[in-house]
């Protein structure tokens, strides 16, 4: 095609080719001007159907005026092929800009709002692009966002799939052509990866999906192959915007959560209300350049450092970067989609089995955790409910649910007797109950039963993977691991030595029980941490438990927190610490201790924004844990976040009005 004319326009170089045809260079030898002339495909060219609707679609996004969509000049025919004449962009795909690596918060924020504004204008048109990913968008030399192919790709490839009877829309998606597969399908949302009809929401999808390259530099649906990519667009949720990125702020980060929701009805409904956060946050430094913000520490470090070492037991520990000053109670809950499990009451004869109810409940709540679409709130928050006879509508307030999980347990010999109630916090209704009369060895299947029942009735995901644990082959092994636990909470001398014969029983009975390992292993530290014995004792016993740990289960999230703490207490080595505690949070992204021990180090290595992002996570999680909320409160100094510190200090004190650390971190936020 080189050097022929279509037309009144002469054909200079080909600029690429796609599922949709050939796209190249010309010389508008009219006007004297270059442009981009896109070739319908031959196989399209000659169906009469496919190129009429070519034309209509073309013609519609024509009437499209606005800085940040590429210009159509001319829809025509010529030599029996069919060519839409365009504006030649003189600059690079977002792709190309992107390259593999995170954008500048400031640029992905100046280029999102361009790219949404186009979509906003669009879609008052009535034209829904449905190809939206950074090989349609050309970032010009000047800068400028200008979306490509608007109406065209999925319109035209719909009439071509009827037309070649394809049968499937699975199949569909191979339209693409094979050096473009993988990104279009990358960006698709869950409705059109399906087939089913398609909105201006399909578009809000795939824009958050390019936002969140933008941001990260990865695909927040990755795979090798499509049928990954797909499981991965209708299963799983991304790893969060900030874990891959740092310096995403929280606003941010929930905006591109919101447009990646999978049920559309969750997501923005708008481009208009999309762009509005987007604007907002774009405004607004003290959220989108944090970091910044950290230049006013610099004349109080002095203080900071010597208030630091007068607290040096006060626990500096996480949060999220627009937590608000007001209870987390307060915040409306979403959907159905979050959870509390509180301790089941125990109705055994003779009120023996304490630490059997605690144990289940404990096992239910990490089983519902590693549930990517629930919100469960962290054991230190639910837990404070135990004994209480508080009203389930209130309970859900100050822990910000929807939905709360309660029940109870009467165990006599080898039987056990379970019940349990999924709560609407709402209105105290039931959503689902059950009891379960078994034999204790069938006390496994039944912990498996109530979760899958509880993720039927919220309507999520219970995968194999998200509930596989290390497990004990024996109950009676697991029943001495609950004892373990219960006396370990205790955290006294008396309790630590029970905990330990539990545990090394538990061992006894079954050697390949990780968690019991790890149970033993936390058991010498804290033994370590009270001078019960040597620092070095305690802490290599511990290493030594920990590693046995690793070696039966890899991806054991508790071994490797447990590891970050021996690495952090008494290694000294951060580094080291840090990488398996990101490990622990791959593995376990919901467990608001391991945020709170992975912002430790955070701070500690002076990451501050990230610090505080974890914590706020931590804090949403865990609501009424203090711990949680004094180390976001003196992270927030360290940072010089000094407004947010105060709120969150204020809300601790409130709740803890003899928290001494509280006390410490105000003091010092007065003096800055």
């Amino acid at each position: 095609m080189i050097g022929e004319t279509l037309s009144h326009y002469r054909i200079l170089k080909k600029l690429g080719a796609g599922g949709m045809g050939v796209v190249y260079e010309a010389e508008d030898t009219s006007l004297k001007r270059h442009v981009a002339l896109k070739l319908l495909p031959d196989v399209l060219a000659s169906d009469v159907h496919a190129r009429d609707r070519f034309q209509r679609e073309a013609r519609a996004a024509s009437a499209l005026n606005h800085p940040n969509i590429c210009v159509i000049y001319e829809i025509g025919e010529d030599k029996g092929r069919s060519f839409i004449a365009m504006e030649l962009m003189e600059g690079q795909t977002l792709e190309y800009v992107v390259g593999g690596r995170p954008m500048e918060i400031e640029r992905v924020l100046e280029l999102g709002v361009q790219i949404v504004d186009a979509l906003e204008a669009a879609h008052a048109k009535g034209i829904v692009h449905r190809d939206i990913k950074p090989a349609n968008i050309s970032v010009t030399d000047r800068g400028q966002a200008k979306v490509l192919d608007f109406g065209l790709a999925k319109q035209v490839a719909s009439q071509a799939r009827a037309d070649w009877n394809y049968g499937t829309h699975s199949q569909a998606l191979n339209l693409t052509h094979a050096g473009t597969l993988i990104g279009t399908v990358a960006y698709m949302s869950p409705e059109q990866a399906k087939g089913r009809e398609l909105d201006a929401r399909t578009d809000l999808f795939s824009f958050g999906a390019v936002l969140y390259v933008m941001a990260t530099g990865k695909q927040a649906f990755p795979g090798n192959t499509m049928g990954e990519m797909l499981e991965a667009i209708f299963a799983w949720e991304p790893v969060a915007p900030a874990r891959l990125n740092p310096k995403v702020p929280a606003e941010l980060e929930r905006v591109i959560t919101r447009a990646l929701e999978k049920d559309r009805e969750q997501r923005y409904q708008s481009a208009a209300e999309m762009r509005t956060d987007l604007e907002r946050l774009r405004h607004d430094p003290t959220a989108a350049l944090g970091p910044a913000r950290r230049i006013r520490l610099a004349a109080w470090i002095g203080l900071a450092t010597t208030l630091l070492a007068l607290t040096a037991g006060v626990a500096l520990w996480r949060d999220r970067p627009t937590w608000n000053a007001a209870s987390p109670a307060q915040a409306e809950p979403t959907s159905l989609r979050s959870i509390a499990v509180l301790p089941f009451v125990d109705m055994s004869p003779g009120k023996d089995q304490e630490y059997f109810a605690d144990g289940l409940a404990e096992e239910l709540l990490n089983a519902l955790a590693r549930i990517p679409e629930l919100r469960v709130i962290g054991r230190t928050s639910s837990f404070q409910f135990k004994g209480k006879t508080e009203d389930l509508r209130v309970i859900g307030q100050k822990l910000n649910v929807a939905t709360l999980l309660e029940g109870s347990v009467r165990k006599a010999g080898s039987r056990v007797r379970i019940t349990a109630q999924l709560v609407n916090a709402s209105d105290g209704f039931h959503l689902w109950s059950g009891t379960y009369d078994r034999e204790l060895d069938d006390i496994f299947a039944v912990q498996d039963e109530v979760s899958r029942s509880v993720a039927s009735a919220l309507k999520v995901t219970l995968l194999s993977r998200d509930t596989a644990r290390s497990r004990s082959t024996s109950a009676a092994a697991f029943n001495l691991y609950l004892q373990g636990k219960y006396f370990a909470d205790l955290a006294t001398r008396e309790g630590l030595v029970k905990a330990f014969s539990y545990y090394q029983q538990a061992l006894e009975l079954d050697p390949r029980y990780g968690p019991a390992a790890v149970g033993l292993a936390k058991t010498y530290m804290r033994q370590a941490e009270l001078g019960h014995v040597a620092s070095n004792e305690g802490y290599e016993s511990a290493r030594r438990e920990i590693e046995r740990a690793m070696q039966l289960d890899p991806n054991l999230a508790e071994a490797h927190a447990a590891l970050g703490q021996v690495k952090a207490d008494y290694d000294w080595d951060w580094t080291g610490a840090d990488a398996v505690l990101n490990r622990a949070l791959q593995l376990d992204p919901g467990n608001p201790e391991v945020l709170r021990q992975a912002a430790d180090i955070a701070r500690t290595l002076g990451r501050f924004d990230e610090a505080m992002r974890l914590l706020r996570e931590a804090v949403g999680l865990d609501p009424l844990d203090k711990h949680a909320q004094s180390r976001l409160g003196w992270t927030a100094v360290c940072a010089g976040h000094f407004d947010e510190a105060e709120a969150v200090i204020r809300k601790l004190l409130e709740l803890n009005p003899d928290h001494p650390g509280g006390h410490v971190s105000l003091c010092v936020i007065h003096l800055a």
